[in-house]
Formats: structure tokens, C-alpha cells, sequence
């Protein structure tokens, strides 16, 4: 199982590994909002797409990157690409591009590429190195890199720079962690690029053997999920509404009178609403789950409210619910919940005891005061 670029950089950024910043869009008013949060370009526009290619098969140059210079370009490179299909392979089945990864363009130019990968041949483990110095493949023996290894590659590459060979070998080192951590069968990093005096993973390749992903259920997870145009299909599903709009903070509430109300109050506060979920007056814990999660799936959101009034809900109820979502949350993310009513007390206390940075208030000013306030970064 191979997964797309922008879970890739997820997880190299969870373990570590320096990259570009960037975000998946669904649409060309959220690629130019990515690039937007990224700040000055250029930028790259990468269709995000897993035809089954072989390595032998001819490129497509649809799947090229594409570079945008400013956030106009962002939209038209998008728009156009957007609903293209391309044959896969080996079926000649024509899958179409519904996502594009947005990222921080630099000078591409290459320092090196390191690929673990599972021998299968030779049933071990193997580190190859290439650059313009050559190709070297080294046997990993027992599953260990061996500071043997560290001394000939920093050696073939003739790095003089003492920090910028510590950076390089601390990335290897981070890339082995994560191939052996996970059981990967392959894990690529190409290319590396020195920008300024630092290095970047520019490019990057996760494969996982579909059969041990039972273990790592945050990888099952970065499966094919068709978010984006489907959301609000996926919302009428779990029997709540979906308003998609272009600010950064999501808005979970329980009746749409209660939305566009807490929407009014966010605006006269200078905040943007990124989106609104309804989950209606009666909704279960596995709703709440659900529309969190589906909040979080928004690319640009930098803080969710959950407005929630208990009369025919329980605050308990929506609490588990938030809990339930919690493992989703990304550090930095704040959380305002403003809860009253049935069971507000009790909904309170549970979330009190969660290691996920939930803030409850009481008060709908306040709670809409402070998620504005987190989410301009000015706590």
C-alpha cells in the first residue's frame, strides 16, 4: 500500500524529517487558502493521484508539479487541473484528479536521495545512496545502521560543513526509524536539497505491506477517504448539515439557528468561519465523532468552537463524543467548547480529564472570544 504525498509529509514531519510547508486542497479557492497560510511564493502545485504506475512506464505529464508564483497562478493551475483523467496502470482504468498538495516552492537542486527498502530477493534490508558522486547500496545486518555506514556516506558525499553533515546524517537516521518502526517495505527521500544552510525532504515515498496495517491504525487511517467534494455527502450520511465557507475556524453547533447566530458572533469579532456542522438537536456521540472529524479534514482550519445547548441533548453525550474524536486532534489546534444545560456540568468534568487541548466556557462571547483570539496566534 502506497500512500498519497500529503499523508507522507504527515508523517515525516510526526517523526521529524524536515519539509516544505504545504496542504492538501480540494478545490481551487483551498489550494489559493494553503497558499495563502503559506505566505509569499512561489509555489508548487502537485496533483495528488496513485496510478499503479511501473517504473518503467512513460511519465504523464499531467502528474508533473507545476509552479505557481503567486496565489492567481495557485488558482488557475489548480482549476485546470482539477477533473483531468489519466489511465493507470496496468488496467488502463482512468482515474481522475480530485486533490492537488500545495507547497513552498525552493530551487530543486538535488543534494541527494536515500531509499531503505525491504530486499525480498536477498530477504534483508538495504540503504542506497545516490547523488551525483554515484550509487552505493549498503546491507542493513540485523536491521541496524552500523556507524560504519555513516562514516563512508558522509565521505562519498564530501560534506565540509560540519552542520550541514550533521543535519544529513540525523535525517538518515530519523528515515531509519521510521522504515523499522512501521515495518515499512520502502521508504524514499527524494530528493534532499541544502536550502540556505539547512536541509529539506523535498520529495518523499511511503509503501506499507497491507497485511501488518493492522498495527498502525493511524496509517489505515491515510487510506483513500473522498473527502473534498463529497463532504457534504458524507455529512447528510451521518444525518447532520454541512456549510463549507473560506475562513479558519470550524463551527460545530446543534441546530443551524444556533450556527449562524454563533457565525454572526465569530464575524463581529474579526474571525472567519471556515465551516459550519449542524449535527441537529438530537445527535449521538458517534455524530459528534464524525463531524470532528470531518472538521479536521478541512485544510485550512486553525481552530474549531463547539457551541452546543442541551435541551434535548445531553452535554454528556457530546463530550464522549469529543473524546472519541480527540486521537484526530492536531497539536496546536485549540478547541473551545462551550457547553449549557442538560448535563453541562457533567460533559465539563469529562473533557477536564482529556490530555487534548479542550477549553470549556460557559459563555457564548467568550468562547467565541477566545477561539478568534487562538486562532490569530495572539494568546
Amino acid at each position: 500500500m502506497e500512500l498519497h504525498e500529503y499523508y507522507v509529509k504527515e508523517i515525516f514531519k510526526k517523526v521529524g524529517l524536515p519539509v516544505l510547508p504545504g496542504g492538501v486542497a480540494y478545490t481551487p479557492h483551498e489550494a489559493c487558502g494553503v497558499a495563502k497560510k503559506i505566505g509569499q511564493g512561489p509555489f508548487w502545485i502537485k496533483p495528488q493521484i496513485l496510478l499503479g504506475y511501473s517504473p518503467n512506464s512513460k511519465p504523464n505529464a499531467l502528474l508533473d508539479r507545476k509552479l505557481a508564483e503567486s496565489e492567481s497562478q495557485v488558482f488557475e493551475i489548480s482549476d485546470a487541473l482539477f477533473g483531468k483523467k489519466i489511465k493507470g496502470f496496468p488496467s488502463n482504468v482512468p482515474a481522475t484528479i480530485t486533490r492537488v498538495y500545495v507547497e513552498q516552492a525552493i530551487p530543486k537542486k538535488s543534494l541527494c536521495r536515500f531509499v531503505f527498502r525491504v530486499d525480498f530477493n536477498q530477504q534483508t534490508y538495504t540503504l542506497t545512496l545516490v547523488s551525483d558522486r554515484g550509487e552505493k547500496t549498503y546491507y542493513l545486518k540485523n536491521l541496524k545502521l552500523e556507524s560504519s555506514c555513516k562514516k563512508e556516506i558522509l565521505k562519498i558525499m564530501r560534506i565540509h560543513d560540519s552542520k550541514i553533515a550533521k543535519m544529513l546524517w540525523d535525517i538518515v537516521r530519523k528515515a531509519f526509524q521510521l522504515f523499522t518502526s512501521y515495518g515499512a517495505v520502502a521508504v524514499e527521500l527524494n530528493p534532499i536539497v541544502q536550502n540556505d544552510k539547512t536541509l529539506v525532504v523535498v520529495d518523499g515515498r511511503l509503501v506499507f505491506d497491507p497485511d501488518s496495517l493492522f498495527r498502525f491504525p493511524e496509517i489505515v487511517k491515510c487510506q483513500e477517504t473522498k473527502l473534498g467534494h463529497e463532504r457534504e455527502a458524507l455529512a447528510k450520511k451521518n444525518a447532520f448539515r454541512y456549510t463549507k465557507m473560506n475562513g479558519n475556524i470550524a463551527c460545530l453547533t446543534n441546530g443551524i439557528g444556533l450556527g449562524w447566530a454563533t457565525i454572526d458572533m465569530i464575524h463581529q469579532k474579526e474571525g472567519q468561519v471556515a465551516c459550519l456542522l449542524d449535527v441537529g438537536t438530537e445527535p449521538s456521540a458517534n455524530a459528534i465523532t464524525k463531524a470532528m472529524k470531518l472538521a479536521l479534514a478541512e485544510p485550512n482550519v486553525d481552530g474549531i468552537l463547539v457551541n452546543i445547548f442541551g435541551g434535548l441533548t445531553s452535554c454528556k453525550i457530546i463530550a464522549e463524543g469529543l473524546l472519541a474524536a480527540s486521537p484526530e486532534i492536531s497539536t496546536g489546534i485549540p478547541v473551545v467548547v462551550r457547553m449549557v444545560g442538560l448535563d453541562a456540568d457533567q460533559g465539563a468534568l469529562l473533557l477536564s480529564h482529556s490530555i487534548s487541548p479542550f477549553l470549556v466556557m460557559d459563555k457564548m462571547m467568550d468562547a467565541v472570544s477566545a477561539v478568534v483570539k487562538q486562532t490569530k496566534g495572539d494568546q
